[in-house]
C-alpha cells in the first residue's frame, strides 16, 4: 500500500497532528496552497498594535491567498486572537524567533523600531521587506523609501509634534507598502469575555435607557503625565449624575486600584466601580456596555475604537495628530505651550490638569446626543 499523499503547502498543514479538517491529505476538498507567506513584526505598545490590525485588509489585497504570521509581544496576544486575516500568532520570544529563522517568506514587515525586533526582521529570510530593519554597525535603518516618513517622524520633533498631520494608520501603512482606505480596527473579543461585565450589571440591577459613562482612570504605565487630576474626576462624576442623569463606571487595571476606591468612596453621588483585577478580554467586556468612554491617550482609547464606542479623549503630553477616532469622538487638547513634550514624569501637569470637567461633561453630551 503506497504512502498517503502528504500536501505541507496547505494553509491548514501541521505535520505534528491532524490539521482541523482531518488527515489525510488525499483529495481532501480543503486542500488551500500557500501563494505568499507573509510575516508581520508588530509587538510594542499593545495600542500600536490594535491600531496597526486596519493595515491587514490592504496587506490581503495586495497579496491575496496570503499566509500571514505577526509576531507580537505576549501581553497583546488577546488583541490579535480570532481575527479572521490572521493565519498565526506567534508570541515574541526566543521559540518564536526560532521558528520564524528556520522559515522562508515571501515578504517581511516589521513595523516595530525596538533593536531586537529589527534584528529580527534583518534576519528573517525573505527577498522583500518593507519597515525598519538593523544595518551592519547595529543601527536602526528602513528597509527602503516606503518606511522614511515614519523613519524621519521619530527623529524629528518637529515634523512630529507641529508638522505631520497623516494618523498612524496612513503612515503605517506607507512604510508597510500597503495601500490604506481608512479601513477601522479589528477586534473580536471572545464571547465569554462579555459574562462578567452582564453579571456586574445584573448584580447591580442596573436598568436600561440611562446613559452609561465609563471613565477609565489611568494613564498607562509609561507616561505619568497623561494622569488627568483626581479632583478633576470627582466633579466629572457629579456632573454627568447631575446634568446627564447618567451612570458612571470607574474602569481600569491594577494600577489604579487604589485610585478607583478612593473615588469610590469620596464620590459625593453613586459610581459603580467595575473593579481592576479583569482580564483584557473581560476589560473589553465592560468597555462595550458603555455609551461614552472617557480616557486619556491609552489602550482603554484604543480598545473603544475598536468597539466603536463615543470616546472623548483627554490629550496632554503626546500628541493628537496621529489619532483617527472615525468620527465617533472628541479630543480634548489644552494646547499648553509645552505640550506635546512627550515626557513622562512633569512636576507642572498642567497641560492635562487645563481640561476641565465642564469641557469633558460637554464632550460627553454632544457624543450622546449623535455628534460629533
Amino acid at each position: 500500500m503506497s504512502a498517503p499523499t502528504v500536501k505541507p503547502d496547505c494553509r491548514h498543514f501541521r505535520g505534528d497532528k491532524p490539521c482541523r479538517f482531518g488527515y489525510p491529505c488525499d483529495d481532501c476538498s480543503r486542500y488551500a496552497p500557500i501563494l505568499h507567506k507573509v510575516l508581520l513584526i508588530k509587538a510594542r505598545a499593545q495600542g500600536d498594535v490594535l491600531r496597526t490590525t486596519p493595515l491587514l485588509p490592504g496587506l490581503l489585497r495586495k497579496f491575496p491567498d496570503t499566509f500571514l504570521t505577526w509576531v507580537t509581544d505576549p501581553e497583546s496576544v488577546p488583541l490579535l486572537e480570532n481575527n479572521p486575516f490572521i493565519d498565526r500568532l506567534l508570541p515574541f520570544g526566543l521559540e518564536s524567533a526560532l521558528i520564524v529563522l528556520a522559515e522562508r517568506f515571501d515578504v517581511v514587515i516589521c513595523l516595530d523600531k525596538e533593536p531586537e525586533l529589527a534584528a529580527l526582521a534583518s534576519r528573517a529570510d525573505a527577498p522583500e521587506k518593507f519597515g525598519f530593519g538593523l544595518n551592519a554597525a547595529g543601527k536602526l535603518v528602513p528597509f527602503g523609501p516606503e518606511a522614511e516618513y515614519a523613519y524621519r517622524l521619530g527623529m524629528d520633533d518637529e515634523l512630529k509634534f507641529r508638522l505631520n498631520s497623516r494618523t498612524y494608520q496612513d503612515i503605517a501603512a506607507e512604510a508597510a507598502g500597503v495601500e490604506y482606505g481608512r479601513e477601522e480596527y479589528i477586534y473580536h473579543p471572545r464571547d465569554d469575555a462579555r459574562k462578567k461585565a452582564a453579571a456586574f450589571f445584573r448584580r447591580h440591577g442596573l436598568p436600561r435607557g440611562r446613559p452609561a459613562v465609563g471613565l477609565n482612570t489611568g494613564a498607562g504605565s509609561k507616561f505619568e503625565t497623561k494622569q488627568w487630576p483626581e479632583a478633576h474626576f470627582l466633579e466629572l462624576i457629579r456632573l454627568l449624575r447631575r446634568e446627564l442623569k447618567a451612570d458612571v463606571f470607574l474602569l481600569g487595571g491594577s494600577r489604579e486600584k487604589s485610585l478607583n476606591d478612593r473615588l469610590g468612596k469620596r464620590s459625593p453621588v453613586r459610581v459603580f466601580n467595575t473593579g481592576t483585577d479583569n482580564t483584557l478580554p473581560e476589560f473589553s467586556g465592560f468597555l462595550e456596555r458603555m455609551d461614552v468612554v472617557v480616557c486619556s491617550d491609552t489602550l482603554a482609547m484604543h480598545l473603544a475604537v475598536a468597539l466603536k464606542k463615543s470616546v472623548v479623549v483627554l490629550f496632554g503630553p503626546t500628541c493628537p495628530r496621529e489619532i483617527d477616532l472615525y468620527g465617533r469622538g472628541v479630543v480634548l487638547f489644552s494646547g499648553a505651550s509645552c505640550a506635546p513634550c512627550y515626557r513622562h514624569t512633569c512636576d507642572d501637569g498642567r497641560c492635562m490638569r487645563d481640561i476641565r470637567p465642564e469641557d469633558v461633561l460637554a464632550a460627553v453630551n454632544e457624543l450622546l446626543a449623535g455628534g460629533p
